[in-house]
């Protein structure tokens, strides 16, 4: 799956010169499709340094056309990236544990990232997709039917190498091209997946070298995030489109669970409600036994009247429960014709750095950044945003040890 083409190691001759030689040639003479595109264009492979001719390289690498092997853009993609220091202890790490020889003397960063991607590509993909930053995330939940979900753990290679062959399938269906990679990581909260593939081709202008215009053709790759809560069997799921969340509770529960129908896509059970705003009030808003918040508070809150979900009002200001002490209307009155309809929350977090939450029920969440979510849904739960399951109730913290968000 080729990417967005911008290098800045491959194209920049001293760089070139400095990696290893011979660890350069055998990267380029690694694959016949390499050595066959370079030597098309005019490129001598000699194995002779002073002969070679690097100028012409990043001439080359600097202008890929139509014949460019998309292996070879997806290699030099994946190094030129992670051919940064800090991403060096990470690598060494990876070398030492599969005892790959780094060579007779201590490599640099670039002929470091080189010489594990000649070892094996796939761990150069994973340290990328560790790497992936984290930009704002909309997650919305799906649950097994299944009262005492099976035990789950980290996947095997096979059962990934299956399931990335259907994903492939149906993104190619879907004119998004193949090389559909997922990656797990077992953490505290769950099962998290990084699941990169390809969106559709996009056509951009460029200017060429001898000043007329030209255009190129690249598909964008994106990462998808999905967490598998495995007490609780709910499958949250960050991706763009309906079919795309529909796809992966079909194969995760297909390959993981032997069940396509594992997750309930089509009816979900709800796992958020904002009901806590009408029975708690500004109660709601208590952080203070949240360790990394400091502050709460709610600016935006949509609304309708009568299940009248297409007639639908909204409350905007720094502190919404003091525009509706002004202006009504008054959610402590308990109307039960009042359905609440999305949430939003500026959370402070220690340091100061604030930060938007978004609820919408009955399984949406949105988060500034997905590594907020463990102590957002700590706080959830103990103010009962989240729907009460295994009969436990939400904490209710004494006003006068509270934190409250008042303007």
């Amino acid at each position: 799956m080729s990417q967005t083409y911008r290098l800045k190691r491959f194209t920049n001759v001293a760089i070139l010169k400095q990696i290893h030689f011979p660890l350069l040639l055998e990267f380029f003479e690694s694959d016949q499709r390499f050595r066959d595109f370079l030597v098309q264009r005019g490129l001598s492979l000699t194995a002779d340094t002073e002969q070679f001719d690097y100028d012409e390289l990043a001439k080359i690498l600097m202008s890929p056309d139509v014949n460019t092997p998309d292996e070879l853009l997806d290699a030099l993609y994946f190094v030129d990236n992670l051919a940064e220091p800090d991403h060096y202890d990470r690598m060494l790490e990876e070398c030492r544990a599969r005892n790959i020889d780094l060579g007779p003397e201590d490599p640099s960063v670039e002929d470091l990232t080189l010489r594990l991607w000649l070892a094996d590509p796939k761990i150069l993909e994973r340290i990328h997709a560790e790497q992936y930053r984290v930009r704002p995330k909309k997650f919305e939940s799906y649950f097994t039917a299944s009262e005492n979900p099976p035990a789950f753990g980290q996947p095997s290679e096979a059962t990934l190498s299956v399931l990335e062959g259907d994903l492939n399938r149906w993104f190619h269906t879907r004119k998004k091209g193949r090389g559909t990679r997922v990656f797990p990581f077992v953490k505290e909260d769950g099962v998290w997946f990084l699941i990169r593939h390809g969106q559709h081709i996009k056509r951009q202008g460029t200017m060429e070298q001898d000043g007329e215009s030209g255009s190129v053709f690249f598909r964008p790759e994106k990462f998808d995030v999905l967490i598998y809560y495995p007490e609780k069997g709910e499958l949250a799921i960050y991706a763009n489109t309906k079919g795309e969340r529909k796809t992966y509770c079909r194969y995760l529960g297909k390959h993981f669970f032997a069940d396509s129908g594992f997750f309930c896509f089509d009816h979900p059970f709800p796992k958020y409600t904002l009901q806590t705003l009408i029975e708690l009030g500004r109660k709601a808003l208590i952080c203070s036994d949240i360790e990394g918040i400091e502050q709460i508070r709610l600016y935006e809150l949509h609304f309708s009247h009568n299940s009248d979900l297409r007639n639908w009002r909204m409350i905007r200001g720094d502190d919404v429960f003091a525009e509706m002490e002004a202006n009504g209307p008054n959610l402590l009155d308990e109307d039960e014709s009042i359905i609440l309809l999305k949430a939003k929350f500026k959370v402070t977090f220690a340091g100061g750095k604030e930060r938007t939450v978004v609820i919408e029920p009955p399984n949406i969440a949105a988060f500034d950044r997905e590594s907020d979510n463990a102590i957002i849904h700590e706080w959830l739960d103990k103010r009962g945003f989240i729907c009460i399951q295994d009969n436990q109730e939400p904490t209710h913290v004494e006003e006068a040890d509270a934190v409250l968000a008042v303007s």
